[in-house]
């Protein structure tokens, strides 16, 4: 069993005065998504074009969105925090995403909504084997047996459909090889938040901790 956990950021800009589609799902719908997220990205200012990790979705893998995308991204997502119109950073959410759970090569679980980068803490978690909070929702239910993971798509308390819909209502995955899998999305963060620091130190943002603001959920910002 291979299992890849993809980091991925969630790209909005949904409020260009663009008119959104009225064809759903959007997997189903792809290319009209994707035509609509693509004016809304251009109205919004981004520099170079966003192609999608999954096609009619708004989600990125890290080393597709460019140098010049990612300062739009971290300029925009930080401007209220930068302009005093919050007391404390802590106000300010990690990027939006999450992580895709792949696995022999398909994707079976993508982010939610609520989804952050800094939900590394929860796949770090399950892969030791520990219960833990997930602010996605909706969510699997989850359960250990042995050295496997189970999980359960069939219930949720929101009682809200997953989306994209899980091709299978339980699945069961190697939780050392999701250990693996943790610990290389860890490296890939880690080369991410160097971009980041490159940005806050050249457009002069002057955040600190940016990498624990923005990915790890990190609130030691002294």
């Amino acid at each position: 069993m291979t299992i890849e956990l993809i980091p991925v950021i969630e790209i909005g800009y949904n409020n260009q005065g663009v008119t959104a589609p009225d064809k759903y799902p959007y997997w189903d719908n792809s290319e009209i998504w994707d035509d609509y997220h693509e004016e809304c990205y251009q109205k919004a200012g981004f520099k170079d074009k966003l192609t999608p990790y999954l096609k009619g979705s708004s989600f990125y893998k890290l080393s597709d969105i460019t140098d010049n995308n990612l300062t739009k991204l971290t300029i925009d997502h930080t401007q209220e925090m930068r302009d005093g119109k919050y007391k404390r950073p802590q106000d300010t959410c990690a990027f939006f995403g999450g992580y895709v759970l792949r696995v022999d090569g398909q994707d079976k679980y993508f982010p939610q909504c609520c989804g952050e980068l800094s939900d590394i803490k929860y796949w770090e978690n399950i892969s030791n084997g520990k219960n833990s909070y997930h602010e996605e929702h909706p969510t699997p239910q989850i359960e250990f047996k042995g050295n496997n993971l189970v999980f359960d798509f069939s219930v949720d308390e929101f009682d809200e459909p997953f989306q994209p819909t899980p091709t299978e209502l339980f699945l069961t995955i190697d939780r050392l090889q999701l250990k693996i899998a943790v610990e290389k999305a860890k490296t890939e963060l880690q080369a991410f938040e160097q971009r980041l620091n490159k940005i806050n130190e050249d457009e002069k943002l002057n955040i600190n901790n940016i990498g624990g603001l923005l990915i790890w959920d990190n609130w030691n910002y002294e």
